[in-house]
């Protein structure tokens, strides 16, 4: 089985993203989160536990869903690239919105345009955009996306997760995320509904343990879907 990645900063490891591609795990930040090598990553983790090859990670430091521009979720250039010059997935991973939840992007309730194209400067539309993107360029493949897991601080027990960080609840997000599922039928992972907490340094960025957290949560989804 071949798998591809949708991602943002959480799903990079330097060497193992597009060419050109912004990295948060390079040498420091791997070291820093004390990641020994992409094995200690959570879709690296995944692919061993389904006996599966990478494809494509198509993953890029800071980038939304939402967005007319490279690098957003839903826009073609990384749509269209999940894939090799000889290989295409047959499975699609997307773990992707933690950028918009932390920048407020407006969730959906986005009148249709005059030319009846959807906005996708929204969160919800941008999602669905996405989705149907996937769906055309990959028919055989299977497509799951999932739902944001909330965060914990290292060694803090005193932090409390920063549940509306750009002024917009992640609870929110992961119900739009959740109805572009549905909308789109596509495969849910809804990693959320099952409340666990993974380890930061930051509030964001997940550490080894977090990776292994963010893994089991997808191994336990993907059990039930696979």
């Amino acid at each position: 089985m071949l798998v591809s990645f949708l991602g943002d900063s959480i799903s990079t490891y330097s060497g193992f993203n597009p060419e050109g591609y912004a990295v948060f795990y390079d040498a420091e930040m791997q070291k820093r989160n004390g990641l020994n090598s992409v094995y200690d990553t959570w879709w690296a983790k995944v692919n061993q536990e389904l006996r599966a090859y990478l494809c494509v990670n198509n993953s890029y430091s800071g980038s939304r869903v939402s967005g007319t521009n490279f690098p957003a979720g839903c826009c073609s250039e990384r749509i269209m690239h999940l894939h090799t010059p000889k290989y295409k997935p047959n499975l699609i991973l997307i773990y992707l919105g933690f950028n918009d939840f932390g920048y407020g992007v407006p969730i959906s309730c986005a009148p249709q345009s005059n030319d009846g194209k959807i906005n996708i400067s929204y969160f919800e539309d941008a999602y669905h955009q996405m989705l149907t993107g996937l769906r055309y360029f990959y028919p055989d493949a299977k497509i799951v996306c999932a739902t944001l897991m909330k965060t914990m601080l290292k060694q803090n027990t005193h932090w409390r997760f920063f549940d509306k960080l750009g002024g917009i609840s992640i609870d929110d997000y992961n119900k739009a995320i959740r109805r572009a599922a549905s909308n789109c039928h596509v495969n849910l992972a809804d990693l959320a509904k099952r409340k666990r907490l993974y380890e930061t340094l930051d509030g964001t960025h997940p550490t080894a343990l977090g990776h292994q957290m963010i893994a089991e949560e997808w191994i336990a989804c993907l059990s039930k879907l696979l």
